[in-house]
């Protein structure tokens, strides 16, 4: 199967698991960001867990289809339409020749990734497929499609599978536990990290999310360069925040405040500038559980019910947490246990938590007066089949 590029979008490029092994020889890892929407566009098609996608981000491409086959769509929502009929993130479908695949305006998220039977065709360098930007080798001759390029699947036939679970997982609540310099930071560090809210600048990419918000206050002196991990959060001589994305260097000399658990990096990878995130604290036997259960829910069928939550008596609703911060808003993936709203009458505070997991489809607003058995939200929850 191969397919001309019509009109590239912003950054469309070649992604697998990433090129791993070769960080102490300063060979950076790239690889698909979200790597739970990756995997998902290539469990609908049966694929190698490795098998190379293009990853989509910001805004998306026109595609031709040249040959007839079969392609899978996860991740972000960017109204795409095949020959002017929608296509959603989760399904696989058998396209013809000639057919006509648009990337519309985007609902939700920030990167999307699409499948071929087999993966994509192209040489692996350092046993990967990934492209690295920085270096401009893997993926399409080491750099973004363009218009006219023309990519060919290695394999023609799949199964067409279908999910109805979502493929992303968006948040703007982030799990973190200490990182192993934050001795060497002022004492409070760790409570004022927790404590306040930080918007995702446009200076990000796939090197590092930039953070704008309260400063922390950095440390003085000469640190040691040291190996950085995915996930890490640095803070910089300006007391501002980056955290370090696939594409960073493999060492670097800022002091690491603490470390985002992997079961949120895929949420990482769908902020879009401008978004508003805020930081709790998880243990990291809890963090492993965590990542576990959503790795184990990639391929497993699942049936759709949207679970209703009404409040145990009337009184006034205050969305923010103990920090002023807004809590879960909706469209956001949350946890079992996650606090989502308190309930104020007569001077008791009754703060109510999620009782499922699964996407928040609606919640009262902040301030809102509800009364005795009114809904306060829904969330669709997605329940092993």
């Amino acid at each position: 199967m191969r397919i001309r590029v019509i009109r590239p979008g912003w950054q469309t490029i070649v992604q697998d698991l990433g090129r791993t092994g070769y960080e102490a020889w300063g060979v950076p890892v790239w690889g698909a960001l979200d790597e739970y929407a990756y995997r998902w566009a290539n469990w609908l098609l049966g694929n190698a867990e490795a098998a190379a996608v293009l990853e989509v981000a910001a805004m998306g491409p026109e595609l031709l289809v040249l040959d007839d086959g079969v392609m899978a769509l996860a991740g972000a929502d960017f109204s795409v339409t095949v020959n002017g009929e929608a296509w959603h993130p989760g399904e696989a479908r058998g396209l013809k020749a000639g057919s006509e695949i648009r990337f519309g305006r985007r609902k939700k998220g920030l990167r999307a990734y699409l499948a071929v039977a087999g993966g994509l065709a192209v040489p692996k360098v350092l046993g990967s497929r990934a492209t690295d930007l920085t270096s401009r080798v893997g993926g399409y001759q080491g750099r973004p499609l363009r218009a006219q390029d023309v990519v060919e699947s290695l394999g023609d036939e799949a199964p067409s599978r279908n999910t109805k679970r979502l493929t992303m997982r968006p948040r703007t609540v982030f799990r973190v536990f200490p990182g192993a310099r934050l001795d060497r930071l002022k004492p409070g560090t760790w409570g004022r990290l927790l404590s306040h809210e930080y918007k995702v600048s446009p200076e990000s990419s796939n090197i590092g999310l930039r953070l704008e918000g309260q400063s922390l206050v950095p440390p003085r002196g000469d640190w040691p360069s040291e190996g950085m991990a995915m996930g890490a959060i640095e803070c910089v001589l300006s007391g501002q925040l980056v955290i370090l994305m696939k594409a960073r260097g493999s060492i670097g000399g800022y002091p690491v405040v603490a470390h985002v658990a992997q079961v949120d990096w895929p949420s990482l990878a769908q902020l879009v500038p401008g978004d508003r995130i805020r930081f709790e604290a998880v243990t990291l036997d809890d963090a492993l559980n965590l990542l576990r259960i959503q790795r184990a829910t990639v391929g497993s069928p699942a049936t759709i019910h949207v679970v209703q939550t009404r409040a145990p008596f009337s009184g006034s609703v205050s969305r923010m947490d103990n920090y002023g911060r807004l809590l879960p808003r909706v469209g956001e993936w949350v946890e079992s246990g996650e606090l989502l709203l308190v309930i104020e009458a007569l001077g008791v505070r009754q703060p109510l938590y999620a009782g499922e997991s699964g996407e928040l489809v609606s919640i009262v607003n902040d301030g809102a007066q509800v009364s005795y058995q009114e809904v306060l939200w829904a969330i669709r929850e997605e329940r092993d089949a």
